[in-house]
């Protein structure tokens, strides 16, 4: 018998195909096939599965669902080591991968990084923060930082199976992220957003997972939030939606503003060997991450996007509601970026033949979307990790 199908569910659903869809119509429209007909067909396709899924889930074993998480996993890893193999970079318009590249070429070579133009034009500059290259670095090393994608699938793989305690929902994580078409684009031009995202992601996992506090780990938070901050601005959405209320209603005043100081302390520590790097013209603030990541905006969108944020980030109690309210925020944070694009720009192409349409950043929703609709498959109410609630406010000094 199929599960009732909730309207958060659905609305999860429809989250889920429209970005995938948004990718089929923007690059599938560039080949022979008909994007139209392959939509309807992905479609399909997905709710048959989900259906499969539900009505023939629980009669698979735990020890059956273990033999096709790693044979999925395997498929996955070596699709992956094709497409870095085969697919030049350089052949690709999208330079996310020679903005971490081209930044440590320079920074190797003694000249300023963040004045290194990318691949795809001389006015394309890195935008990622300081704490992304460290961590980039390992696969620059290696020879790719294509590399880093693999590393953040196993993971991803790994933490979801840890977490939720279960090779059913890690499985069906991996399928959902293994059927969808912007994973894989991200894939095949080398993104490294997707892989952020996924950083930002496991890291609230583990946080919940461990029963963490802002209140009993007040440090361990700061630090996390610093360094994921100096990762890249998107990491900071997910992060506001679960440390927001907790900051408001439990920390006292003194902690407030000591967290606040070494958020910025720390961010300011990571930024400082650019800031510094040329006291004489002082580079940094004519060329600097922050110009590329906030060129387009709208100051009342934006301060509506924030009243929508607050609203929602005392609307999660446990995890997945959290899954649910982050998915839905950033789905509509990108939405909204896209249609002041729109507005401010006077872009009069489709959003799928003009290039200033970067629909890539609908990605950042699909890990929250992915996980929260696991539901069909977790028992949210008996597993401790999912079903724990927020612990009831109280005051810190």
């Amino acid at each position: 018998m199929i599960k009732k199908i909730s309207f958060p569910i659905l609305l999860q659903v429809l989250i889920y195909l429209l970005i995938n869809i948004l990718f089929i119509f923007k690059y599938f429209s560039r080949t022979a096939f008909e994007p139209s007909l392959l939509a309807l067909g992905y479609t399909l396709v997905f709710l048959s599965l989900g259906v499969a899924s539900t009505v023939y889930g629980k009669r698979i074993s735990e020890k059956s669902f273990k033999t096709i998480y790693w044979l999925l996993l395997s498929l996955m890893l070596f699709a992956i080591v094709l497409m870095l193999a085969y697919i030049d970079p350089y052949s690709v318009r999208v330079d996310r991968w020679s903005a971490v590249t081209f930044f440590l070429d320079h920074l190797f070579q003694g000249e300023y990084p963040y004045a290194a133009h990318t691949h795809v034009s001389t006015t394309n500059f890195p935008s990622p923060f300081p704490v992304w290259y460290a961590i980039n670095l390992p696969f620059y090393i290696l020879g790719d930082v294509g590399i880093g994608l693999i590393f953040f699938l196993l993971l991803a793989a790994f933490s979801i199976r840890y977490c939720f305690s279960s090779y059913k929902p890690a499985f069906f994580f991996l399928l959902l992220l293994c059927m969808s078409p912007a994973y894989w684009w991200e894939v095949a031009v080398r993104s490294d957003s997707l892989s952020n995202a996924f950083l930002v992601f496991l890291a609230v996992l583990w946080f919940w997972k461990k029963n963490y506090s802002l209140t009993q780990n007040f440090y361990l938070s700061v630090f996390l939030c610093a360094l994921l901050a100096s990762t890249r601005m998107s990491a900071v959405l997910p992060l506001a939606l679960f440390f927001f209320r907790p900051f408001v209603i439990e920390l006292s005043l003194k902690r407030k503003i000591f967290f606040v100081l070494a958020v910025l302390s720390i961010l300011f520590l990571t930024f400082s060997p650019f800031v510094f790097w040329d006291t004489h013209t002082w580079v940094f603030f004519s060329r600097n991450p922050f110009m590329s990541q906030s060129g387009v905006g709208n100051v009342f969108v934006l301060l509506l996007m924030i009243a929508l944020g607050a609203f929602l980030a005392f609307r999660w109690e446990h995890i997945r509601s959290f899954f649910f309210v982050t998915s839905l925020f950033l789905f509509l944070f990108i939405l909204s970026s896209q249609v002041t694009l729109v507005i401010l720009k006077d872009v009069r192409e489709s959003i799928f033949s003009d290039s200033q349409y970067d629909i890539s950043y609908f990605s950042l929703c699909l890990p929250y979307c992915i996980a929260y609709m696991l539901s069909f498959h977790v028992n949210w109410e008996t597993s401790d990790f999912i079903a724990r609630r927020y612990r009831a406010p109280h005051t810190s000094d």
